[in-house]
């Protein structure tokens, strides 16, 4: 038993550090490329790629295109990068305010033995960083929701009350995660006070079974935390959650969505949200676009599209102090004849101590063009090599990995095999190294999706490959959201 057990771990991590390795390191050779290089050997353009927002506080705004021209008779695609950043101290000292932080843990029969065990230390440890003006509670659902401690302060020796509190918790029943959501949103919401930063964070290992399972359902609850401008963020745990639904739910809670492989990282997660909220810059992001005629948002990084007729708003959730996050939009432009055409209006609008500030970007242009030459001379080489390794490649991790979960062995392949041939054809021209090196890796992401298909326990692996693909693929998409 214990050399199943030992092979079973050595293959989880094989699994989870290929899909890692590949990643990070072509995300780190993007990194390198910086600056604004006009394309490959074609020569320079005169289009505008780089634009900024007037700064109006502790919050900037960016944006970043990787071309200014599309070729008349192609895809129409352009990608804008928007790049949010908060600024260090001393230039901003960070709202040190009090935390409200309400843990929902799942404590269904799934969750007995090392992962309920597990559950109650990192608990424990995280009690032990409340400062005295912080405040948690504990939600706990199996058939029920029950609010097993109400949101309190430390004082008057409250910690060890809690303590006692946690050592009494055990797993049995099915999993209503939605009594769990609505019970720990409700917490928040009735005691939410001024000046207070209020956090959830959902943990769980199975599927939800009872009351209202429905993935809509769910993600319509947890979106209380995005329209509230506070946060839910997910952590799944083991092989048997749905990814896609806790993916699903930290996005409409502006949260963050992490994957254990075990339960013993839960304390380390723990701390990384407690100290985000302590050290809030900004909060209640929203970048609304408001594309020009003609113009469509087509992605953002796979977050959710809110649609208000032709406008899009994506809410990428709270600004720490030096954070800077990234995320690449991706737009379809007319291209069905030689013309100019504007993109459209692109804000960031954000809470700072209670005012709400928007800063706004300068229209960016492109040109539809019939000549290859032409069209390659507007490529920004280095936002496009980015675009690619960090944009295209995570959203070909994101789409194997739904194939690979699914058993469709073929289909991954076919997109490996499409991704590469669309991608080759543009670096022909262009020249990218780290788009090079990206194509080379692009055989070990072949051979590691195949492996899954072969050889004993393939629904095991594919299912535990798939969920370190999504996670890494989610965060590659958007470049310093945990920071």
């Amino acid at each position: 038993m214990e050399t199943q057990t030992n092979t079973t771990s050595s293959r989880r991590r094989w699994i989870a550090a290929g899909a890692l390795v590949l990643a990070t390191a072509l995300t780190g050779a993007a990194a390198r490329v910086g600056g604004s290089t006009r394309g490959g050997a074609a020569g320079s353009g005169d289009g505008k790629t780089r634009f900024t927002a007037p700064r109006g506080g502790p919050v900037s705004f960016a944006g970043n295109l990787d071309r200014t021209a599309v070729l008349v008779g192609g895809d129409g695609l352009v990608r804008m990068e928007l790049v949010l950043g908060a600024a260090h101290a001393p230039d901003v000292r960070p709202a040190r305010v009090p935390t409200d932080l309400v843990v929902i843990l799942d404590r269904s029969g799934s969750m007995a033995g090392d992962k309920i065990s597990a559950a109650r230390r990192a608990v424990r440890e995280l009690v032990a960083q409340l400062g005295p003006e912080d405040r948690f509670a504990l939600v706990t659902y199996s058939d029920e929701a029950t609010l097993a401690l109400p949101l309190a302060s430390t004082a008057d020796g409250a910690r060890d009350a809690w303590l006692r509190v946690l050592d009494g918790i055990v797993a049995d029943g099915s999993t209503n995660m939605s009594s769990g959501i609505d019970l720990a949103l409700d917490t928040i919401e009735c005691a939410r006070g001024a000046g207070r930063v209020p956090r959830a964070i959902l943990i769980s290992d199975g599927l939800a079974n009872r009351g209202d399972p429905s993935p809509d359902g769910l993600v319509r609850r947890a979106g209380r935390a995005g329209r509230g401008e506070y946060v839910l963020s997910t952590v799944g745990v083991g092989a048997d959650f749905n990814e896609y639904l806790m993916t699903a739910l930290a996005d409409a809670g502006t949260g963050n969505y992490y994957y254990l492989r075990g339960a013993e990282d839960m304390a380390q997660v723990f701390a990384r949200e407690f100290d985000g909220a302590r050290g809030t810059v900004a909060s209640g992001l929203a970048v609304r676009i408001e594309p020009a005629p003609g113009v469509r948002v087509l992605d953002a990084a796979g977050y959710p599209l809110e649609q208000d007729g032709s406008a899009v708003t994506i809410r990428p959730g709270t600004l720490f102090a030096g954070q800077e996050r990234r995320l690449w939009v991706t737009l379809a432009v007319p291209h069905d004849a030689v013309g100019e055409h504007a993109l459209g209006r692109f804000a960031l609008a954000y809470d700072d101590g209670g005012r709400r500030t928007t800063l706004a970007l300068e229209e960016p242009r492109v040109a539809s063009v019939r000549g290859e030459e032409e069209f390659f001379n507007q490529v920004d080489l280095r936002a496009w090599t980015r675009s690619v390794v960090e944009e295209g490649y995570g959203r070909l991790q994101a789409e194997v990995a739904r194939e690979v979960k699914n058993g469709r062995a073929d289909a991954a392949a076919g997109l490996i095999r499409k991704y590469r041939a669309e991608t080759a054809a543009m670096n022909e021209r262009l020249k990218s190294a780290p788009v090079s090196q990206q194509l080379q890796s692009l055989d070990a992401l072949e051979s590691q999706v195949g492996a899954v298909f072969t050889g004993p326990a393939q629904a095991e692996r594919q299912n535990e490959l798939s969920k370190s693909m999504s996670a890494v693929a989610r965060d590659q998409r958007r470049a310093g959201a945990k920071n």
